[in-house]
C-alpha cells in the first residue's frame, strides 16, 4: 500500500493527528470555502483514512449502509 505514494520527509498532516515535521504524503486537492490547497497525511492518519473507506465500501457491498439517503432537512 505504501509503495505507491511518494513520502516527503517533513511536513504538516492535515488529518487527524494535526503533527508537524513528519513524514507525509500529498493525497489530493481539496477546497473549501472557494479557496484550494494540497492535502497532505502521515502515514497514521493515511491508514486511518484507508481503513475508513474500506469499511464504507464493505458496507455498501453489503447493502447495510443506505446507498441513496437524500438530503437532510433542518427542522428550524
Amino acid at each position: 500500500m505504501w509503495d505507491r505514494h511518494e513520502w516527503q520527509a517533513r511536513g504538516e498532516c492535515w488529518l487527524w493527528c494535526g503533527r508537524d515535521d513528519v513524514e507525509v504524503t500529498w493525497i489530493g486537492p481539496v477546497r473549501s470555502s472557494g479557496m484550494h490547497a494540497s492535502l497532505y497525511a502521515c502515514r497514521a492518519c493515511l491508514y486511518e483514512l484507508d481503513q475508513r473507506v474500506l469499511e464504507t465500501n464493505i458496507r455498501q457491498d453489503t447493502g447495510t449502509l443506505p446507498m441513496n439517503r437524500g438530503p437532510v432537512q433542518s427542522r428550524v
